[in-house]
């Protein structure tokens, strides 16, 4: 079967009063900034090294926001700072039903780098109380950058910045150990086993993003030109 791809997208159209998520990615003097949380189940699992998994930093909408709001909201909760979500020159489309992802044109004044899209099996039913329901649930993914300094004092297990050059390293699970050999760094105090196997699962969005970010350094540009201002 053939689809036909969309050529352009009004985010806040398609998700208002639409079930969705929202995640981001923090960036600063072309570093990338990631969460590291602990994998117990596949540690468990007779792995003699402890298993940490890398992801970008968001959750689920709360009644009455925007996909924008939920972004910065989850962002700003988990690292307790203030952060400004960016625009970013491309936005990629990714249909999870089919797998297919593809550029298009994002007309809304901060355009998200990928935005997901997957039909809900139950479309009349919502998730919780107070949220909407819908055909589609979307996923939005936003860069971000921290308006003070980022300290460990946050709702998060660690923190990994990695430069954005050898992001896609990440993908390779590698050891935290090969990681920082690389020019990445734990932020804050907390201290990580340097045989730690660091793993992106394939179903993650951070999966898709970490190429599309190697492919397109325009949008390093554009961030570093953002910080400067």
């Amino acid at each position: 079967m053939t689809y036909s791809h969309l050529e352009n997208i009004d985010v806040r159209h398609v998700t208002t009063n639409q079930p969705f998520y929202a995640s981001t990615l923090i960036i600063q003097q072309q570093q990338l900034v990631v969460a590291l949380y602990a994998d117990s189940l596949a540690t468990a699992k007779g792995n003699t090294s402890p298993i940490y998994r890398v992801k970008s930093i968001g959750g689920e909408q709360q009644p009455g926001e925007s996909i924008w709001d939920c972004a910065l909201r989850e962002a700003q909760s988990k690292l307790k700072l203030p952060l400004k979500l960016l625009h970013t020159p491309i936005t990629y489309f990714h249909d999870v039903d089919d797998g297919d992802i593809y550029l298009l044109q994002c007309i809304d004044s901060i355009a998200p780098l990928l935005l997901e899209r997957q039909s809900n099996l139950y479309p009349y039913a919502s998730i919780r109380p107070g949220l909407p329901a819908g055909p589609y649930t979307y996923g939005g993914l936003f860069l971000a950058q921290p308006l003070q300094p980022i300290i460990q004092d946050s709702n998060i297990g660690g923190l990994l910045s990695v430069p954005l050059v050898q992001c896609s390293l990440l993908l390779q699970q590698p050891t935290l150990e090969v990681v920082l050999q690389q020019g990445a760094s734990l932020l804050g105090e907390t201290t990580f086993p340097l045989n730690s196997q660091i793993r992106i699962h394939p179903w993650e969005t951070l999966a898709l993003t970490l190429p599309l970010l190697e492919r397109h350094p325009e949008v390093w540009i554009t961030s570093d030109s953002n910080q400067n201002k």
